[in-house]
């Protein structure tokens, strides 16, 4: 199975077949809204916090002094103005300054007015202190996934839930929650069957709701767990079958999530966890479900990370979990009781291009970053040398690009691949690769591909496109049946062969590609001066016997040595006939 994400849906691919998985009440993004970060008022503001829009739960006015209570985390510091809207009691609605920070989930403001509460409504920077709308300063927007066994743990960082997806389940379903088939009473005893694997545990509180049989409905305390499916508590009365409803558990799960990693400790690691930009959390070992911090008897935990900027994304390398923020990598590794886990940063000024702009393989990990590439490699992050680097980001487009640049290993090759949008694209619509086992850097063909991933479960690395096309990559020798021939081709930098001194005249050129005298062509490139026009000669095809005529004359050359066929090709030592001619 292959598990894709959309923007506003969720499959599984099977074969040739899609299943839509997406989970109940899924929030898609939305690239109308403004960034997540900063703001045009400077001198008010303090730049790079996340000020993102919060729901408040209730609003208080007492003695002239108004305390907003917010569903989840703020970051809204003291002095800052808040945009009030949509509270029940409109006299709460309107834009202060706030006077005091009690917690992280309540802020309070002055406002002369009687006494009163209320309820409802959202908190949020006032709309003429959001940066101009632009995709640079929009949110950027992902899926996570990995495995947990045979089942999938995912976070859509616009949704926020933890998901929790088995080959046996009709969708996706939040994890705590799951959809009830029925509830059968038997001696006092109640079975409880579920759609999806609930992942409870014997002793905890879960509450049903829904099912036909009220008596059913409720805080319940699990009795026993006889599968992944079911689960058993204690309930008098006579027998019956109740059917529908959800069960929810009582236990915390965090939500408001950027992204979700397993660890080969077996934790579920959470980025963003409970909507604290800066905060990585992990569960307790062997139990995603068990996320509570201030118990002594598990090993769940979290640690608030002092960052330049937000958490971005993570990636599994040997040493442990490497973590991005917008401009720096972190270094998480398992240390074992009673700390677990420890963070420390090992880079600077090296954040992602996009979230999904990285590829590991073997242990490394390679990434895209906003003016260069970097290799994490052994505990060290450092710069990678690109010889293709000023093609990337001299055609790359500045509003899509920190968006949809992705990445991916290969799997079949030694290489890892880069996809991005050109100027005025909105897709990834030219790529680059690396071949680390050699150190050499490549163009790729023009084609779109939206997202990627490495051979693995299937023989050959997949790839989507913008039409919603999956492709097996370097499966055949064609594109998609489309015969791409002389796109596959290799060419020389400058062969300035007398430093510019004299003119030269090329005569001959004997090729040896092992693969017959009629699978080559030659294009030669030639100039005059450094400046001058570039003068295009051939393509020129191999004689029977190997050799090849031309007559190409320059100072400087440059060779292009390209297939002629949709099959097996190489190129092998290449033998040119110069012949030094006058000076200037």
């Amino acid at each position: 199975y292959s598990i894709l994400g959309c923007e506003d849906h969720l499959y599984v691919l099977d074969g040739s077949s899609y299943t839509d998985v997406t989970p109940d009440g899924y929030v898609p993004p939305n690239f109308d809204q403004y960034g997540s970060y900063g703001a045009a008022d400077y001198g008010e503001l303090l730049y790079g916090l996340d000020y993102g829009l919060v729901a408040i739960t209730t609003a208080v006015r007492s003695s002239n002094v108004v305390t907003i209570t917010t569903a989840e985390a703020h970051s809204f510091p003291v002095g800052m103005s808040v945009l009030i809207a949509g509270v029940t009691d409109a006299t709460f609605n309107g834009t202060f300054t706030i006077a005091s920070v009690p917690s992280s989930t309540s802020f309070t403001y002055a406002q002369t007015a009687s006494n009163a509460s209320s309820t409802a409504g959202t908190a949020a920077l006032p709309v003429a202190d959001r940066r101009p709308q632009n995709m640079l300063f929009t949110e950027s927007f992902s899926w996570t996934f990995d495995n947990w066994g045979e089942d999938v743990l995912a976070v859509s960082s616009s949704d926020g839930r933890l998901l929790h997806w088995n080959v046996t389940e009709p969708v996706a379903a939040p994890v705590g929650t799951s959809d009830i088939t029925d509830i059968v009473r038997s001696s006092n005893v109640a079975t409880v069957t579920t759609e999806d694997n609930h992942g409870y545990g014997v002793g905890e509180s879960v509450v049903i709701s829904g099912n036909s049989v009220s008596g059913f409905n409720g805080t319940q305390t699990i009795a026993s767990v006889p599968s992944a499916k079911t689960f058993t508590f204690s309930s008098s009365g006579t027998n019956t079958t109740g059917t529908g409803g959800s069960v929810t558990t009582t236990k915390t799960i965090p939500t408001n999530n950027r992204a979700v990693i397993v660890t080969p400790e077996r934790h579920a690691v959470l980025l963003g966890a409970g909507g604290v930009p800066r905060r990585v959390a992990w569960s307790s070992r062997e139990n995603y479900t068990d996320w509570d911090f201030a118990s002594t008897s598990n090993t769940a935990g979290y640690l608030d990370l002092d960052t330049e900027s937000l958490l971005v994304m993570c990636a599994p390398v040997r040493e442990g979990t490497l973590i991005w923020t917008e401009s720096e990598a972190w270094l998480m590794r398992f240390i074992g009781l009673p700390y677990v886990y420890s963070i420390e940063r090992i880079g600077f000024g090296c954040g992602l291009m996009s979230p999904r702009s990285f590829a590991v393989t073997a242990g490394r990990c390679i990434w895209m970053g906003k003016e260069s590439f970097w290799i994490y490699d052994g505990g060290v992050v450092k710069p990678l040398a690109c010889d293709v680097g000023a093609y990337v980001f001299d055609n790359i487009d500045p509003n899509s690009g920190p968006l949809y640049a992705h990445g991916s290993d290969n799997g079949v090759f030694p290489e890892v691949w880069f996809w991005f949008p050109s100027q005025g694209s909105s897709v990834p619509d030219l790529s680059v690769f690396f071949n680390f086992q050699e150190s050499w850097w490549g163009i790729g063909n023009t084609m779109t591909r939206t997202a990627a991933c490495s051979a693995g479960v299937f023989n050959f690395p997949l790839a989507t496109d913008d039409l919603n096309d999956v492709y097996y990559q370097e499966a055949g020798w064609t594109a998609a049946g489309t015969p791409i021939e002389q796109d596959r081709y290799a060419e020389t930098g400058s062969l300035n062969l007398q430093n510019g001194s004299a003119i030269s005249f090329v005569r001959q050129a004997l090729t040896d590609s092992g693969y017959g005298y009629d699978s080559t062509q030659l294009t030669f490139f030639s100039s005059f001066t450094p400046e001058g026009a570039e003068t295009t000669s051939g393509p020129y095809n191999p004689r029977s016997d190997g050799y090849t005529d031309v007559r190409v004359t320059g100072r400087d050359f440059r060779i292009k040595v390209a297939a002629t066929q949709d099959a097996e090709w190489s190129i092998g030592q290449m033998r040119i006939d110069f012949v030094p001619k006058g000076g200037r």
